[in-house]
């Protein structure tokens, strides 16, 4: 039994052993030579040209318009196939209008007053009857409400944008 005893570590033996396991950790050693460096003086790197070096364009305000010129050039949408909302005809031209303004013009959402002037008398609803319908799109997941500023605004869930 104290053979037993003696081969358990005890206070200072046990802290030996354990560095001795960390000092051989498992893989290869690091090599800094592989690691690329990349040197820039601060305040060097013009994030703006970058971003249009890749394609990326900076978000713009919308021309309002320029969209209801838009919105009278084309024809009426198909209503959508989902007939949850209870007016597919008023989701679908909605739609369209918030796939523009987060499509061309990067913006993520447009408040209560702009979707009315743009699209209230298309789908027949104004003041309260749009909130009301707006919130019902927001309750059924394919809307956000943002809070924020003076109004609250209304923000595309990206997978209603993408339905038919």
């Amino acid at each position: 039994m104290n053979a037993q005893a003696s081969a358990i570590p005890v206070g200072d033996e046990m802290d030996e052993d354990e560095s001795e396991e960390e000092e051989g950790l498992p893989g290869p050693p690091p090599d800094p030579s592989r690691i690329p460096s990349v040197v820039r003086a601060i305040g060097d790197l013009d994030v703006e040209a970058r971003a249009e070096e890749k394609g990326i364009t900076k978000p713009s305000e919308p021309d309002i318009r320029a969209i209801i010129e838009f919105f009278e050039e084309i024809e009426p949408p198909e209503p959508l196939s989902n007939n949850l909302s209870g007016d597919p005809l008023a989701e679908a031209w909605l739609q369209i209008l918030l796939g523009l303004v987060v499509r061309e013009h990067g913006q993520s959402s447009l408040p209560i007053g702009t979707i009315e002037f743009v699209i209230g008398e298309r789908i027949n609803r104004e003041g309260i009857d749009l909130e009301i319908f707006l919130d019902r799109l927001w309750m059924m997941g394919r809307l956000e409400k943002v809070y924020g500023g003076a109004e609250v605004s209304y923000s595309p869930n990206p997978s209603w944008l993408e339905s038919q």
